[in-house]
């Protein structure tokens, strides 16, 4: 096995372990996010089909790519986080939103910290361990553009990098 696969083997397995059981509950989900941020939308429209809402692992790359990320509360953000981390293992495009998305919401900047850690605030050590190893792992799993570069580099310098 190559050392690419070894290792995006490896933080997928990491990934999967650490929030395994984990459901939304009470949380904001990415269809409530996108109302929030496009209250214009018709309900009917955002709603049609049921959501996953027990099973992260099950929750389909269409409905990852709504680009809501930032409205997600601790709650959301936990339950969605690993299947978004794993989309972008698997489907990295640096013009996506939902690839964009994923990588700001794991940059805590310092104007933005506490809105930051209090989406982290539900994340026990060993999730954040596996989004610490994702982060590492990432530019040698994808060709990341420069922005994707730098974005990783900080989030792991600003706050990830103390929990690998």
């Amino acid at each position: 096995m190559d050392k690419a696969l070894q290792i995006r083997s490896a933080v997928e397995q990491k990934i999967r372990t650490a929030f395994r059981g984990i459901t939304l509950g009470a949380g904001i989900s990415l269809r409530q996010a996108q109302l929030i941020d496009a209250p214009s939308r018709k309900q009917t429209e955002s709603f049609t089909h049921e959501e996953i809402t027990s099973d992260w692992s099950q929750v389909p790359l269409d409905e990852l790519e709504r680009d809501c990320v930032p409205h997600l509360d601790a709650r959301g953000f936990r339950y969605y986080i690993p299947a978004l981390m794993l989309s972008v293992l698997e489907h990295y495009d640096s013009a996506s939103m939902r690839v964009v998305g994923t990588l700001a919401g794991l940059y805590p900047k310092k104007d933005k910290w506490e809105y930051h850690m209090h989406r982290y605030s539900l994340l026990d050590a060993t999730q954040k361990n596996a989004i610490a190893e994702f982060l590492a792992g990432l530019p040698k799993l994808a060709e990341l553009d420069s922005e994707g570069q730098k974005t990783v580099e900080r989030a792991l310098r600003n706050y990830w990098g103390e929990f690998l």
